[in-house]
């Protein structure tokens, strides 16, 4: 198996022995087991996602933990429809008392946080949001705007912490204020110390400037409240030690400090924590396609049947969000299809 990685460029490629022969686009190579142990050659720091998905063992072993015969076919859970009242209109929101409302999310041009901004305007609720180029964010500020509600977009490295608080008080300023701040932004996987250095001022540090930026409006809110966009990640051992999965821990124990602190002023803090989910153009779409074995036995771990879909995050955290959870906070919902075998109290 040879694969290029989609950051880097550089090749990976399955070798005898179960080993992994990494080439960069500037020449160097090195030589790791299956494990990201390295072996020899002048580069030593690889993906080690990338060297368990080419030379790892469960290429092999994945299969057979798909559940077979006919039991298997039918079982898959569908997602979810929603029913609507007579002569309610199909598309819109879920009546959770964000009419009027005004939110922000970050990193929202597609996926999940596309997905958000989408529910939150089905709900009546204004939106802000950015993305970190200007490439697809202005369809979806029309697609957002096409449903009936105000919509300020920019284009922000959320890393840099100066233009996300500049983008956060400008947004607050178009939107007459701010209620919902819903921390999406993430640096994806990766390993070495650029990929920790990158996971911490995406994951992390966008979100604690973030809030710090949109406190002030949201303290003035009715009913303020703050997402996080969490992992399963954090919750179980995903096969690689990454940034990913520790910066994503971080965010929701921050979360529930939040929740403590801010609680006094009417603000709630929670985290949703999502498991695969599939969309075009995302990152199972590309792992189906080229390992499928690690698509499948990632699918055989989803106890429903299937993996998640960006439109169901985004109807819990709209929830979480919402005026109609003004009891939650500090909570972790875990959003996942029984991905996650642990017992989360």
């Amino acid at each position: 198996m040879k694969l290029r990685h989609p950051i880097s460029g550089a090749i990976y490629q399955r070798i005898e022995g179960g080993r992994c022969k990494i080439t960069e686009p500037d020449g160097r190579c090195g030589l790791f087991t299956d494990s990201g142990r390295w072996i020899s050659g002048e580069l030593r720091e690889a993906d080690l996602h990338f060297i368990n998905w080419v030379a790892g063992p469960q290429l092999e072993l994945q299969p057979a933990a798909l559940p077979a015969g006919p039991a298997r076919v039918g079982t898959s859970v569908p997602a979810f429809q929603p029913r609507f009242a007579s002569g309610a209109r199909k598309g819109k929101g879920m009546d959770l008392g964000l009419s009027g409302k005004r939110a922000l999310v970050t990193a929202a041009s597609r996926g999940i946080g596309l997905a958000i901004a989408r529910q939150l305007a089905d709900d009546g609720a204004d939106v802000a949001i950015c993305a970190r180029s200007e490439g697809g964010l202005e369809t979806a500020q029309k697609d957002l705007e096409q449903r009936g509600v105000r919509v300020f977009a920019r284009a922000v490295d959320v890393s840099d912490g100066a233009a996300l608080k500049a983008f956060i008080a400008d947004a607050a300023g178009a939107l007459g204020g701010l209620d919902v701040f819903v921390s999406n932004a993430s640096a994806g996987g990766g390993i070495g110390e650029p990929a920790w250095q990158a996971s911490f001022e995406v994951d992390v540090m966008s979100a604690a400037r973030g809030v710090e930026a949109a406190l002030p409006f949201l303290a003035k809110s009715e009913s303020g409240s703050i997402v996080f966009i969490g992992s399963t990640a954090a919750l179980e051992y995903l096969g690689v030690p990454q940034p990913y999965n520790a910066m994503k821990a971080a965010l929701i124990a921050h979360a529930g400090d939040l929740a403590q602190a801010l609680a006094k002023q009417g603000i709630r803090v929670n985290t949703v924590s999502p498991g695969p989910i599939y969309f075009e153009g995302g990152n199972w779409e590309t792992i189906k396609n080229a390992m499928p074995a690690i698509y499948q036995g990632a699918l055989a771990q989803c106890a429903i049947g299937r993996m998640g879909t960006p439109e169901e995050v985004a109807r819990a955290v709209v929830f979480l969000a919402s005026p109609a959870a003004s009891l939650i906070t500090g909570a972790n919902l875990v959003c996942d299809g029984g991905f996650t075998k642990g017992h989360h109290f």
